[in-house]
């Protein structure tokens, strides 16, 4: 693509703003709602190849295979032992590392033409810095790769992507250092640190050619690294808020926190087209007219906002005055900024060459073929209802003022699959509220782009500030700028809560980019937003650990002791609402990590009269006396812990009578047999719950979810971050969400969305012996907030009896309430383990009022500000 100069785009921005508002393609004619073939062959689809076995690669691969990021070679097969050549590996970890391709003008390297399917990926990695050639003009694309080359490519793509390197304590040594390059033997020591590449036997075989099922399980290394790095995306802006007058121009500039290179491209977005625009690089354009709007700023998957204010331009007069006054247009703005525009001023030849520029931006959405999907399984009465406000004939994509309206299920992806790639710009959806009808701004809309259809790349987000309050009639376009980016798919996801109205899909491309902010990366879809499909349903919103399996009357729950659990009952008796809408149950610490001991949990959490089965009585119950038994029955939500097996145990038990017994400790076995052991035993435990869970049938409970029951990431243990997400996958695999709970400072807390949790709770601790200082709630929800958790409240028995723990409890409830943390977000309850029934059933207005009191946080009616202090107690 040609570069231009930045200052021009701005001038030609704010000179032709209504064209850039207003341009179109024709109108399309009637196109079919449906998608093209690699539309429809992405993510959706599981791939399984057949010639896997047991290889020690088969979960790397099927990860990647279902991610779309990595084929087989046909006929279901892989062929994991072939050679993977240096062209093959390009495209690969282009794709894990969310380099994004861009066709190339010209042919570099003699061996790779420029229309050929790879240049696009060795050429962005030649760029990057990161592939060179060779002495004769080639990159040897079809040679297999060897293991230092591999090496030397990995450690110049944690330079460029600002992967943190592992600092080692020990120096790397293998036994076959003379078989080195001496410009590979700094790399090779780099990605042994990094437990990216491993040596066997001491050496390393630097000239042995890479497989493909190498190449694979070290490319979902780079992945989970990529994953973690989008996750933990922390930067700056040079300024919270915009304030400047029509028709000029101020840069946002992103900074990374520590002052490195950024991991990510900056994605920039605005939700008020009509007054401005900003560009690829951050530099907003006012338009002619003042109004307020948002800047949204996305890097990795954090997303900050920026208030934008445009003010009026001077009269003349002012205009003259400040001339005399030697000052600018813009409103407080940087020396570089003004300088650009001052820079930029046309001349009256130069303008007929800026509005020839701005016919270069084209819509190129109308005709394309669309495909809308919802978020969770379809609904068909909802559906019945959409197909009233069917919008007209194209779809999203045609340019026209008919709304199509979306009915509940969550929220929608609509792709839209272009002729052909394309430079794209600006993707572009207007949505529009009217409170009466019920019909609400989404909170915010998703982009993804593509450029087979199969791998995709999060593009960023939009927000606006349209309270869901606002009672006037509101049309908003949300509008997200694309770096230089090529691509042919476009995806746009939003929620939906009641009725979400929207029309004219646009999607901008221009063959003339502007951009030269250097090689484009983004990070992939988050795992977590890729299972909305499978697990989209009620929310949980408080949840009850229950303790079960031991220690008699404690453990042993029944349909007396959920009754006021599921539902607030009033001290009259009254059963007025719903209280915990999930439980979890879980065993105690001290169970067994034995087959023995797993099964005895199993018999005790199936048994008749307790536990699960009490629960669904309870439920039964609890919706006779709310009179919807037999119109509209609620299910309670269950939550089923994955005991853990603890690497010190050597004598787990058969999994079967020709097997012997699993042992879970590495140092008899060796880390690799220990990890597959441990892996072995939890999908069998996993196996035998769902097993017993179906054939119970209880009509009153849904199962939700599965939860990790070790309260912290054991380093120590074997392959423990392995373990935990192929657990996530076999726990997603089945439309569950996967739930941890970890202790205060408990190692791996900042990583747990990486390690594909859908859900996590800090676990405060502070039921200990000593008085707990308000700093501590507070620095407890000050880590809730920064690493986007849920916060466990906690409570014992304590709390009925002594000043200090009554205190502690009431203090978390204040503190999370003065800080908006009571409303709308996902909760757990420890309570020992059935303490807060003492509360529910006692006659003491004091111990009672804890029960209340519990219910009226739940519900964001709680209204104390103040903290207990000293020895206050009611």
């Amino acid at each position: 693509m040609s570069k231009k100069r930045m200052g021009s785009r701005i001038v030609a921005a704010c000179l032709a703003f209504s064209t850039l508002v207003a341009a179109g393609a024709p109108r399309a004619g009637a196109v079919p709602d449906t998608t093209s073939t690699a539309v429809e062959s992405g993510q959706d689809q599981a791939v399984a190849f057949t010639d896997l076995g047991n290889s020690y690669a088969k979960d790397a691969i099927n990860r990647l295979a279902s991610l779309q990021l990595i084929g087989g070679q046909g006929d279901g097969l892989f062929h994991p032992q072939d050679k993977i050549t240096r062209q093959d590996i390009a495209v690969l970890l282009s794709k894990v590392v969310g380099l994004q391709p861009e066709s190339a003008d010209d042919a570099i390297f003699e061996d790779v033409p420029a229309d050929s399917p790879y240049a696009p990926y060795i050429y962005g990695l030649s760029d990057l810095g990161v592939m060179n050639g060779r002495n004769n003009n080639t990159v040897g694309a079809a040679d297999p790769l060897t293991r230092q080359e591999l090496a030397v490519l990995l450690s110049r793509l944690m330079e460029a992507s600002q992967v943190a390197k592992a600092v080692s304590t020990t120096e790397v040594s293998y036994s076959d250092e003379q078989d080195m390059a001496g410009y590979a033997k700094e790399a090779i020591a780099e990605v042994t640190n990094q437990r990216w590449m491993q040596g066997a036997g001491g050496n390393f075989n630097p000239l042995g050619n890479v497989t493909r099922a190498e190449a694979a399980v070290i490319a979902e290394r780079v992945l989970n690294a990529r994953f973690q790095q989008a996750e933990q995306a922390d930067f700056t802006l040079n300024t919270a808020s915009l304030r400047l007058m029509a028709g000029t121009s101020e840069r946002v500039k992103v900074a990374s926190a520590n002052g490195e290179k950024l991991p990510f491209t900056p994605i920039y977005a605005f939700d008020r087209p009509e007054l401005g625009s900003i560009l690829p690089d951050g530099t907003f354009v006012a338009g002619p007219t003042p109004g307020k709007g948002n800047v949204s700023v996305t890097m990795g998957y954090k997303t900050k906002t920026i208030p934008v204010e445009i003010t009026n331009a001077p009269q003349p007069e002012q205009q003259d005055e400040q001339k005399d006054d030697s000052t600018h247009a813009v409103s407080e703005p940087s020396s570089e900024a003004a300088a650009t525009v001052d820079e930029s001023q046309p001349t009256e030849n130069e303008e007929a060459g800026e509005a020839a520029e701005q016919d270069d931006l084209v819509n190129v959405a109308p005709g394309s073929f669309t495909s809308v999907k919802t978020f969770g399984p379809p609904d068909s009465y909802f559906q019945t209802v959409e197909k009233q406000y069917p919008g007209p004939v194209g779809g999203l994509v045609t340019p026209s003022e008919e709304w199509t309206g979306f009915n509940r299920q969550f929220g929608r992806k609509v792709t839209v699959a272009l002729s052909q790639d394309k430079p794209l710009e600006r993707v572009a959806l207007t949505f529009r509220q009217q409170k009466s009808s019920g019909i609400t701004m989404p909170e915010s809309m998703d982009v993804e782009v593509s450029r087979d259809g199969k791998a995709w790349s999060y593009a960023g987000k939009v927000v606006h500030d349209v309270p869901a309050s606002e009672d006037k009639q509101v049309v908003r376009t949300l509008s997200v700028t694309l770096p230089d980016i090529e691509a042919r798919y476009v995806r746009v996801s939003f929620p939906v809560k009641v009725f979400a109205f929207a029309r004219q899909l646009e999607v901008w491309a221009n063959e003339n980019s502007s951009w030269e902010g250097g090689a484009v990366l983004l990070p992939p879809p988050s795992p977590t937003q890729m299972m909305e499909d499978k697990k989209a349903g009620n929310r949980v919103e408080n949840m009850l650990l229950a303790y079960s399996g031991a220690y008699g009357d404690r453990g042993n729950w029944t349909k007396d002791d959920f009754l006021p659990m599921v539902g607030y009952r009033t001290s009259d008796g009254y059963m007025r609402d719903q209280m915990f809408d999930t439980v979890l149950f879980l065993p105690y610490q001290d169970m067994a990590a034995t087959k023995v001991g797993w099964q005895g949990y199993l018999n005790d959490l199936f048994g008749t009269n307790r536990q699960l089965d009490a629960l669904n009585s309870a439920m039964r119950e609890y919706n006779r006396l709310r009179g919807t038994l037999y119109t509209t029955p609620t299910q309670e939500n269950v939550v089923l812990a994955l005991p853990y097996p603890a690497m010190s145990q050597t004598n787990f038990g058969k999994l079967a009578d020709n097997k012997p017994s699993l042992s879970f400790n590495p140092a008899g076995i060796g880390e690799e047999q220990a990890y597959e052991n441990r892996k072995q035993a939890l999908e069998w435990y996993f196996q035998e719950l769902l097993k017993r869970w179906n054939k119970a049938e209880y009509p009153y409970l849904k199962l939700e979810g599965i939860y990790w029951f070790h309260e912290l990431i054991e380093d120590s243990a074997p392959k423990e971050r392995d373990l935990i997400r192929s657990m996530a996958s076999m726990v997603h695999d089945e439309a569950l969400r996967f739930y941890w709970i970890p202790y205060y400072g408990a190692p791996g807390v900042q990583e747990w969305k990486s390690l594909y949790f859908d859900y996590a709770f800090l676990q405060p601790n502070y039921y200990s012996d000593k008085p707990v200082q308000l700093d501590r709630i507070e620095g407890v929800l000050d880590t809730v907030s920064k690493y986007g958790m849920g916060v466990e409240i906690e409570g014992d028995e304590r709390m009925y009896r002594d000043p200090k723990f009554y205190q502690t409890y009431y203090n978390q409830l204040v503190a999370a309430h003065k800080l908006g943390m009571d409303k709308n977000n996902v909760h757990a309850y420890y309570y020992g383990s059935k303490t807060l029934i003492q509360s529910a059933t006692s006659t003491d207005p004091v111990v009672r009022s804890i029960y209340d009191d519990t219910y009226k946080w739940m519900r964001g009616k709680f209204d104390r500000e103040e903290y207990y202090e000293g020895s206050e107690m009611p």
